[in-house]
């Protein structure tokens, strides 16, 4: 009877690429099989995907207080003030699919995150809304 064994391991540095590498001779040597999976790139966290959110409530909420509406053409002269959602499908993942490519945000790196938060802060401060990433404390 053969047992899975699944571990991972994270390689930040010369020390630990070295503790890795003896770990999958080990094995190997052991069970004459080793089969392994990576990613090269670091993904947003979940702190960061929880501000993510937060943020996308704090814009709806700016930009309703700043008096804009969306346009929404379902009658001619329908508006409909902002949500999350809305701000994430109309301001958030058009930016971030010119800037990477990807569709969705859990495939974001942490760096790409910031990137686009960036963009977007830069965009929203030229129509006269501010909105910061939140942080632990809010």
């Amino acid at each position: 009877m053969t047992t899975t064994n699944n571990e991972f391991w994270l390689v930040r540095n010369e020390h630990q690429l070295n503790r890795f590498l003896e770990k999958a001779n080990e094995l190997y040597e052991e069970t004459g099989y080793v089969e392994f999976t990576w990613k090269t790139a670091k993904t947003r966290t979940q702190r960061q995907n929880r501000a993510l959110h937060v943020w996308m409530r704090w814009v709806s909420e700016e930009l309703n207080n700043a008096g804009f509406t969306v346009h929404k053409f379902f009658k001619a002269d329908h508006e409909m003030i902002w949500t999350p959602t809305i701000v994430k499908e109309n301001i958030w993942r058009p930016v971030m699919r010119a800037m990477t490519k990807k569709d969705s945000t859990a495939h974001l790196s942490r760096k790409e995150v910031q990137q686009i938060f960036d963009v977007l802060n830069n965009a929203l401060a030229r129509k006269g809304v501010h909105v910061p990433w939140p942080n632990g404390e809010n």
